[in-house]
């Protein structure tokens, strides 16, 4: 074994090419695996030298045309004999340290071996690949192409270990080459196949070629690429789905769709020996005023809606028949292919089931729920179904008619929450800016009330009790009190707002279990039709009356009156139902996690237009807002020539006036006070300062001072006035309220008249 040691490697690889297996064998397990480990030099070298010489062109041309993969076979078989040997003579070995010594130099070799050989295979499944594409064995070069990846990504884990990164290399770039030049190939193949024709938009073609003859520079290929040999080389490459998918949207988009909005729309299969050619169009592009009623116009009648779908079915078959037996010409989409039929059938069905859905199947459920037991209705889209059955285009777990048929509840009652909310969303984006009185005696519109509905007046409704009291602050007053309902205060809210509350009066009264399966999602789809009503009300309201809100204190007033008064209905609707509702929508239904976001916008409604008002106010006032101005002007000058201050002081007090006359119109009482008193506040506020820094005016200049504050002192009857909507019988009884109870500002104001009068007083005694 020593000897083997000795020799250099040339000698070595000299005389390991002669050695044959039974040779081998005969050597001594050190001399065996010297031999081996020689041959693989000798591999490494001879493949190496071949890819360079391939692909680089700068070797001896004598190497150009050797096949590496003869010498790895070869060495292969023999590291299998002497693994064999090993392993039979391992158990009669002595030395037990020289045999796990064996084994190990043993596994190096088997890993160097399986690495060559990688490269080797690499090489030649990428070196013959132009020529291949030349004569059209494009099934072929894509199956290299394949394995030749496979081979390179197994080989990265051995690089530069086993074998050297330039080799390795240089196939990946060829790799990368080639399969450009391929996909290029057969996207040229792909678009002469499927050859997609357009007139003007009007007239579709789809000619499918069964066979191909010449690239595209013109040079026939040895043999023809058929459509099999398309599919199979995309399939390889990963690139079949793509143009499966792109022929499914053109068979959907330009045959399909048009095809179920007007089945009598011309349609023409031709066949020939090496193509077929499918067209719409052709004959009926000119003569668009004979064709039968479209889409449409048949989902206006029953009876010609079901004509449409019988129509449909023969045109969809004729379709589908040219995708199953052209498109798929020579291939058996049963055994080859078959997960990428199935995946065409599924692209063209997802394109069309929306649409049918939509425009076939719910038109024809039925209105009323009594008649949705009958089926005969859906027996023409069962049969239009039947013809993507038939041809295998319709997965068994796609959204299917069958399918539909067995929620025909859950249609009718999404079909309807679809037009009710439709309508509310109509009216909430309604030009309507009329108002109507709620709350009080005015039209009672309570969840929790016997009483009639909206529009209707509650005159036989008992006399309220101590209506003389502020109904806000007395609720007991109210004469919903008494029988345990909710109270409204009277208020002005939108007819768009008593329009939603009256749909979610009417929807929420079907959300009761229906009998039969079905209750509880029929239940839970109207429940969810009347949030979804509240919220398109929070979505389009504030978009629709953002520029009044800001600047029209009416508007304003009335959406903070509208989210008041759904916060009311919300907080109570669906009571009585509840005890009648499906377990599980017993158990989550609720409204009242709206209120929040509903008092927020009625909040947001306000506080800008206050702001506003405030600014207003404060600007109007002039020098009243500058400390000492009053006592530096009555110590120059008479306040006789106070004739600005005195017209500041009436436009701010006119500015409060017209803002309390409009929140007295239309908020309820208690709001109103409140914002009254915070727009008093704004203007009696200054005054009292102004007044406070005069501190020890004249006779005439305090009754002059009472004089010129007398229109901040007008300001008051806004809190003991009626409000102009309350009926004439009952103005009597609107009891004033305290102005110095909202107005934090009335009573420092109050008392500096009370020290002006008492000062003039003083004045007068003296005097006599």
């Amino acid at each position: 074994m020593g000897r083997w040691h000795r020799r250099s490697a040339a000698a070595a690889a000299a005389a390991a090419t002669a050695v044959d297996c039974a040779e081998l064998c005969g050597l001594p397990a050190g001399g065996q695996l010297d031999v081996l480990e020689a041959l693989i030099e000798q591999a490494r070298a001879t493949t190496y030298e071949a890819v360079n010489s391939h692909h680089r062109d700068f070797l001896s041309i004598h190497v150009y045309a050797q096949d590496p993969l003869d010498e790895v076979a070869t060495l292969n078989d023999k590291y299998e004999a002497v693994r064999a040997h090993v392993a039979a003579t391992h158990s009669d070995e002595d030395n037990i340290d020289s045999s796990e010594a064996h084994a190990r130099r043993l596994d190096a070799v088997g890993r160097a071996l399986r690495a060559i050989g990688r490269l080797a295979r690499a090489h030649a499944n990428l070196k013959d690949i132009d020529d291949q594409i030349l004569h059209g064995d494009v099934a072929v070069a894509a199956s290299s192409i394949a394995e030749a990846g496979e081979l390179l990504q197994e080989l990265g884990a051995d690089v530069p270990q086993l074998v050297g990164a330039e080799p390795v290399g240089v196939l990946q770039g060829q790799f990368v080459k080639k399969r450009a030049a391929l996909r290029a190939e057969l996207d040229y193949l792909a678009g002469e196949m499927y050859r997609l024709g357009d007139d003007a938009g009007a007239v579709h073609e789809l000619t499918v070629s069964y066979c191909v003859a010449a690239n595209y520079d013109g040079v026939p290929y040895e043999s023809g690429v058929t459509l099999s040999d398309l599919f199979f080389a995309l399939a390889q490459l990963g690139l079949a789905w793509d143009v499966a998918g792109r022929l499914a949207a053109a068979v959907a988009g330009r045959w399909l769709v048009p095809l179920l909005r007007n089945p009598a729309e011309s349609l023409a299969v031709t066949r020939a020996r090496l193509f077929a050619t499918m067209s719409i169009g052709a004959f009926s592009a000119g003569r668009r005023d004979a064709a039968p009623p479209t889409l449409p116009a048949a989902a206006a009648s029953r009876a010609l809606l079901e004509a449409h779908c019988a129509a449909l079915r023969a045109r969809w078959a004729t379709v589908l028949r040219f995708v199953r037996d052209e498109m798929f010409h020579d291939i058996n989409v049963e055994e080859d292919h078959a997960e990428l039929y199935a995946f065409v059938g599924a692209r063209l069905w997802a394109a069309v089931w929306p649409l049918v859905r939509a425009e076939l199947l719910e038109p024809l459920v039925p209105g009323d729920v009594d008649e949705i037991g009958d089926m005969q209705c859906l027996v023409p889209l069962v049969e239009l179904e039947e013809a993507w059955l038939e041809l295998g285009l319709l997965a068994p777990d796609a959204p299917s008619v069958r399918g539909a048929a067995r929620a025909l509840l859950q249609m009718h009652v999404a079909k309807r929450r679809r037009d009710l909310l439709t309508t509310v969303a109509t009216i909430l984006a309604s030009e309507d800016a009329n108002t109507v009185t709620v709350g009080g005696e005015g039209p009672v519109i309570d969840v929790l009330c016997d009483c009639a509905g909206a529009g209707k007046s509650n005159k036989g409704a008992a006399k309220p009790k101590g209506l003389a009291a502020d109904p806000a602050a007395d609720p007991a007053a109210d004469p919903d009190a008494a029988d345990g309902s909710l109270a409204l205060a009277r208020c002005s809210v939108s007819v768009q707002a008593q329009t939603l509350v009256d749909f979610a009066r009417e929807t929420i009264g079907l959300t009761q279990a229906a009998d039969g399966g079905g209750g509880a999602k029929t239940a839970a789809l109207y429940f969810h039709a009347v949030r979804d009503a509240f919220a398109l009300y929070r979505c389009l309201m504030p978009a629709r009356w953002a520029t009044e809100l800001l600047v029209d204190p009416r508007r304003a007033f009335v959406v903070h009156n509208d989210c008041e008064f759904i916060c009311h209905h919300l907080a109570a609707l669906g009571h009585r139902l509840r005890d009648r509702w499906p377990p599980a929508l017993r158990a989550t239904a609720a409204f009242v996690d709206v209120i929040a976001a509903y008092r927020a916008l009625g909040r947001s409604c306000l506080t800008p237009l206050l702001a506003r008002v405030r600014a207003q106010i404060a600007q109007a006032l002039g020098p009243w807002t500058r400390a000492g101005w009053l006592r530096d002007h009555l110590a120059a000058a008479p306040l006789a020539d106070a004739g600005d201050a005195e017209r500041c002081l009436a436009v701010a007090c006119g500015v409060v006036a017209q803002n309390a006359r409009v929140a007295a119109a239309h908020l309820p009482r208690a709001t109103h006070l409140r914002l009254a008193g915070l727009l008093v506040d704004e203007a009696a506020g200054h005054v009292a300062r102004r007044l406070q820094e005069v501190e020890a005016p004249s006779d005439s200049a305090a009754r002059a001072l009472i004089r010129l504050v007398a229109p901040v002192l007008s300001l008051e009857e806004h809190f003991a006035a009626p409000r102009p909507s309350c009926p004439q019988q009952h103005q009597h009884h609107q009891r004033p309220a305290p102005a110095a109870k909202y107005a934090a500002e009335w009573d420092p104001l109050q008392a500096q008249i009370r020290r002006l009068g008492a000062m003039s007083a003083i004045h007068c005694t003296s005097v006599n």
